[in-house]
């Protein structure tokens, strides 16, 4: 089998409530779904999906680094040699993480179809039967706002919430603690920070939220600063996640040498599959625990955290959560969508991620 044609499209689906974060707000998913042709008639499906704030990719570099640097190296390939295709892609261009990650779920999907097992199977087989989805991210807003939204997700079952911190250290102290006591004592806490303090100024109001007992605090420092992050590791008691500072396997390696980090999170969308795996396999080894984060993708994004949570098992996903999916968050998904599951995730046995794609709707949000 040989891969003939690469395949780009991108889409913009809106968001059900605009994401704020501390490095800015995102009104609308805008992703590139991913289809490589082989000469047999099989297709792998991937996405990309940026995070307009945070990544350096959008979604017009990542339509064209996929043309101009990336397909080259796959078109006229076998795709059962995934690791060298995947190193080859690594080397064709530097950074372009999210580009990257999108090819590299596609050719898992593809690899998966042609083999006829899931993709979780190719990561090392099954671990865990069911995914626990039930947690909630909270957007910057006012402490009352953001009290509100954590109260009716608790009345929802939700126990787990994600407060996007990192805008104004006093302000952050007043959401964290108007969200604890709306949703009681015994709900999962944690707050991500986006890198939005300084090494200078971070400890004093950290150290007032641990109050809240927060199960973990993320990225509080710029993804650069990893003395800065190793200090404050140091210095408080809560654990401290690296997500903006630990895109790359040798991010990682740099991070763990440092002792920059007490958790890792994993994100499918900026290491792809196949580099996710050994971001994993390395944590294992140091005897550092993983989180699972996400980058809002839609729904064949959201298919590869699934298939990779599933098979992972140093991934903590009790302390983290796992996506649950993209209507969740935005207003409709791209993928044919099956009966929800109050119970959580739990993935069939089907090729590949298991999904399609609805043809209706990927023309319907598809942009020029």
């Amino acid at each position: 089998m040989r891969i003939t044609r690469v395949e780009t499209i991108p889409v913009a689906v809106p968001l059900r409530r605009p994401m704020n974060i501390a490095s800015g707000a995102v009104a609308a998913g805008n992703h590139v779904i991913i289809r490589l042709h082989t000469d047999q008639g099989l297709t792998g499906i991937g996405e990309a999906s940026p995070v307009a704030s945070t990544d350096a990719d959008t979604q017009r570099t990542i339509v064209s680094v996929i043309a101009d640097r990336l397909a080259p190296r796959l078109v006229g390939r076998d795709p059962h040699r995934l690791p060298q295709l995947i190193g080859q892609v690594d080397r064709a261009v530097p950074g372009h993480q999210c580009a990257k990650a999108g090819i590299d779920i596609a050719l898992h999907d593809l690899v998966g179809k042609s083999l006829g097992v899931p993709v979780f199977q190719l990561l090392g087989g099954r671990c865990r039967d069911r995914l626990d989805t039930l947690e909630a991210d909270l957007w910057i807003d006012s402490p009352q706002a953001m009290a509100a939204a954590a109260g009716e997700a608790a009345a929802r079952g939700v126990r787990a919430f994600e407060i996007k911190i990192g805008t104004d250290p006093a302000g952050d102290l007043q959401r964290v603690r108007a969200v604890r006591e709306a949703v009681g004592p015994d709900a999962r806490l944690r707050v991500d920070c986006n890198e939005g303090y300084d090494r200078g100024t971070a400890v004093a109001p950290l150290r007032a939220m641990e109050a809240c007992r927060l199960d973990y605090i993320e990225q509080p420092l710029p993804r650069w600063d990893l003395r800065g992050m190793a200090s404050l590791a140091a210095a408080l008691d809560t654990p401290i996640c690296a997500d903006q500072s630990a895109y790359t396997r040798h991010d990682v390696f740099n991070l763990l040498a440092m002792q920059a980090a007490d958790l890792i999170c994993i994100k499918i969308a900026k290491s792809g599959l196949l580099h996710a795996s050994q971001i994993h396999a390395a944590c294992v080894v140091a005897g550092v625990r993983c989180t699972l984060g996400s980058m809002l993708p839609l729904g064949v994004g959201a298919a590869a955290i699934h298939h990779f949570a599933v098979g992972a098992p140093g991934v903590d996903v009790e302390l983290s959560g796992v996506y649950g999916g993209a209507t969740d968050y935005f207003t409709d998904d791209l993928v044919v969508q099956t009966a929800p599951d109050a119970a959580g995730i739990t993935l069939s046995d089907a090729p590949g991620l298991g999904i399609t794609l609805d043809e209706r709707k990927l023309r319907h949000y598809a942009v020029a």
